[in-house]
């Protein structure tokens, strides 16, 4: 009867040992969960902070240069100190950033309208290049023609983009960028030499000019829109391929091949950026190439970005001050892209 008693004793009180070990477990997994999701969620809250500061960076030298501001973002967030994004995800990414920072700068700099034709030219002529206190630069049947054969080959430059490696697409990227840097702050050092050749056959073509006036100051539509389809082409294939605006291509292209003013130009290339990026998003996202945790706050800061930069300080500073800043922004992200592929 006693070594029944004593039996079912220590019985009883394995049971209970069994008990609170199990919720000592329970209670320490709780505890640890617990502390595992404040890290996540306190993670999630900095990689917010992180790309909303990116975008708004990225937005602001964009709208200055012409450009979605994918160059900027792009190294930003694949670094061990930004946010962590593989090659491929960062330029799916930028994308979504880049259309919000087309958009907003487009805006700040302002569609011009028919009535706003007399004005350019004594912008185009000003012998200071400083822009007057007055919106009205986006040509919008030329981003239009831009957009029209953007769109076409932005998914094309995105399935480029998701067969490339890691590697290859970053030196990609680094040696377009290098390619890029002296050509929009080298236009001026061209006018100057052509005009210098041009001198010589001037008046020859004073008659001519004179006798054909009408002809001249209104060129057809044909003439306007065809160059800026065939740099269309070009600058939404890179668009999809290397996850910026194509603003890159277009600035320069639409600078050296017409009389638009390098404001304009800007303003143009900001407008025409817009939809191919959205569809260069939309064939990443396919792919799984976008990271949607952080994508909306880095278009959010692009917006901020673009617009404040457009309209504050892109709109007020000289053309040739901005020409030789996209020519440094471009040498040094370039070269920085470049080294550490």
């Amino acid at each position: 009867m006693i070594m029944m008693l004593s039996s079912g004793g220590t019985s009883l009180v394995c049971a209970c040992s069994r008990q609170q070990r199990h919720s000592y477990i329970r209670r320490l997994s709780s505890s640890n969960n617990t502390k595992s999701s404040d890290k996540n969620d306190a993670s999630t809250i900095v990689d917010q902070m992180k790309s909303f500061s990116i975008g708004s960076l990225a937005g602001m030298l964009g709208s200055l240069a012409g450009m979605g501001g994918g160059f900027v973002m792009i190294p930003m967030m694949t670094a061990s100190r930004g946010l962590r994004l593989t090659q491929h995800q960062a330029h799916g990414t930028s994308l979504f950033a880049v259309g919000s920072t087309g958009l907003f700068g487009a805006l700040a700099y302002g569609i011009k309208t028919g009535e706003e034709g007399e004005d350019d030219d004594i912008v185009n002529n000003s012998t200071d290049s400083k822009m007057p206190q007055q919106q009205g630069l986006v040509e919008l049947d030329i981003a239009l023609a831009l957009t029209a054969t953007a769109m076409v080959t932005a998914r094309f430059g995105a399935i480029a983009s998701s067969k490339m490696s890691e590697r290859s697409l970053k030196r990609a990227l680094g040696a377009f960028m290098l390619f890029i840097a002296p050509l929009v702050p080298g236009k001026k050092y061209l006018d100057d030499w052509l005009e210098g050749n041009d001198k010589v056959s001037s008046d020859k073509q004073v008659q001519t000019q004179i006798i054909d006036t009408s002809v001249a100051q209104q060129p057809s539509n044909l003439e306007r829109l065809l160059p800026a389809s065939f740099i269309g082409t070009f600058s939404g294939f890179l668009s999809g391929m290397f996850g910026v605006g194509g603003g890159a291509i277009v600035v320069p292209s639409l600078v050296l091949s017409t009389d638009m003013s390098h404001h304009a130009a800007l303003g143009t290339s900001l407008c025409a950026m817009v939809l191919p990026a959205m569809v260069g998003v939309l064939t990443h996202a396919n792919k799984g190439n976008v990271a949607w945790r952080v994508a909306p706050s880095l278009a959010l800061g692009s917006a901020v970005g673009a617009y404040i930069g457009g309209k504050e300080i892109g709109l007020h500073l000289e053309e040739d001050v901005l020409r030789g800043g996209f020519g440094v922004l471009m040498l040094v992200l370039g070269a920085r892209t470049w080294r550490t592929a």
